[in-house]
């Protein structure tokens, strides 16, 4: 039986929570809390010219500066979930927020490499607070068709985040200064999580639901039959979840990050008109996240939705193998960023119908951050060898075709009923 009839039965759903116009209220605060902490993964780009004049850096020193945020998700996701499972969700939020804002704003202070990176790590840290506090917030604000709606959303807030920070930072970088878009970058995440903090402590009915979940889950690990499971057994579904999340994430990046390349070298596009495109691509690729939330709003099997993952090599396809210009190349892209939008918001959006107890929640979103930010990182490199080894860009194609196909078994399995 498909998971998205077993999410429909009233033990899979969680309590309900408060009326529709709090539920929004409080989705679009976490969502905005999301959005400036995925901004700190796009705020270094725009500055690197300066930052590297400025601090003394050489490329590589550069590239680690501006990568650790990615690289620490992918060491310390799962740890982190497991910690931040003892603690209230909604202060693990908040917390991420503030870590984070204060990092930048001693970032933008800083005067070397040592000290960068430093603010940097604390930085990642925070970050993976939040992503993984997040989805747990929002599903303990309570079921039904609001929750799948509000999850798909979140599963938008990365690329919005990182389009923001590449557009703001771009502009506030080239009006006053570097140090100065750090800052007001830091100041915007001190005020979101000052916000958070007051809204999401009153009324507590946030907290009230997280408890209900964690007694709903400690039940449920203890009820007749259930105490011998294994957790191994238990987390099946969610690593194959993640896993599939990962090829999604990994192809991604990998298109985006070779595509101002292809575009400069093979269309003679400049380096800064190609670099503005693909954070267009990646704006535009929201789109399938509020696509992704619309169909399962609709009752669209989730399965379904994972098969918009086989559109990404068809998008490649058309992106670096196009000889009728920039504008076809262009398309493609976009319908690359779309599919792998609409999976990732719907990965986002399965997450609590494929744990076996509420409680393994908080587990999964540390799953799916930690296994999806290794697949951020193994893509491009994986790409940009097979380009080298084929000696052409055609070999892009079948790479994120193997991929995708892998990936989209991995997803369509994980939402298959495991055997009582």
């Amino acid at each position: 039986m498909d998971v998205e009839k077993k999410s429909d039965t009233p033990q899979r759903v969680l309590p309900a929570g408060p009326a529709p116009t709090s539920f929004w209220s409080r989705f679009a605060l976490v969502y905005c809390c999301g959005i400036l902490a995925a901004m700190s993964l796009g705020k270094m780009a725009p500055i690197a010219v300066q930052l590297r004049g400025a601090l003394g850096l050489s490329l590589d020193q550069m590239s680690l500066v501006t990568s650790a945020t990615t690289a620490v998700a992918a060491l310390f996701g799962i740890p982190m979930s497991y910690l931040l499972v003892r603690f209230s969700l909604r202060w693990a939020l908040v917390a991420g927020c503030l870590v984070m804002g204060v990092a930048g704003f001693l970032g933008s202070r800083t005067g070397g490499f040592g000290s960068m990176m430093a603010t940097r790590l604390a930085e990642s840290l925070g970050y993976v607070a939040v992503v993984v506090a997040a989805p747990a917030v929002i599903i303990s604000m309570g079921g039904g068709i609001r929750r799948i709606t509000a999850l798909a959303v979140w599963g938008t807030f990365f690329p919005v985040g990182l389009a923001l920070g590449l557009f703001a930072g771009g502009l506030l970088s080239a009006w006053f200064s570097w140090r100065t878009w750090l800052a007001v970058a830091a100041v915007a995440l001190l005020a979101m999580g000052a916000v958070a903090a007051v809204v999401l402590a009153r009324p507590a009915r946030i907290e009230a639901d997280g408890a209900e979940s964690a007694a709903a889950g400690e039940s449920a690990a203890n009820r007749p039959g259930a105490a011998g499971e294994r957790r191994i057994r238990r987390l099946t579904r969610p690593l194959l979840l993640s896993l599939g999340f990962a090829t999604a994430s990994g192809s991604i990046v990998a298109v985006v990050s070779l595509l101002p390349t292809y575009l400069h070298e093979e269309l003679s596009v400049s380096t800064a008109e190609a670099g503005t495109l693909t954070g267009g691509v990646s704006l535009v690729g929201t789109v399938g996240g509020f696509l992704s939330g619309w169909l399962l709003r609709r009752g669209v099997p989730v399965r379904r939705v994972f098969t918009a993952s086989l559109l990404m090599p068809l998008g490649t396809a058309v992106a670096f193998l196009s000889s009728a210009g920039v504008t076809l190349s262009a398309v493609g892209a976009m319908i690359v960023a779309i599919a792998n939008e609409m999976v990732v918001a719907a990965v986002f959006a399965t997450i609590p119908a494929v744990v076996s107890t509420p409680a393994d929640i908080g587990i999964t979103n540390g799953l799916v951050a930690q296994v999806g930010s290794v697949g951020s990182l193994a893509g491009p490199p994986v790409a940009s060898f097979a380009v080298l080894a084929a000696d052409g860009w055609w070999a892009v194609v079948p790479t994120v075709l193997l991929v995708c196909v892998a990936g989209t078994v991995l997803l369509r399995v994980s939402v298959r009923r495991l055997p009582a």
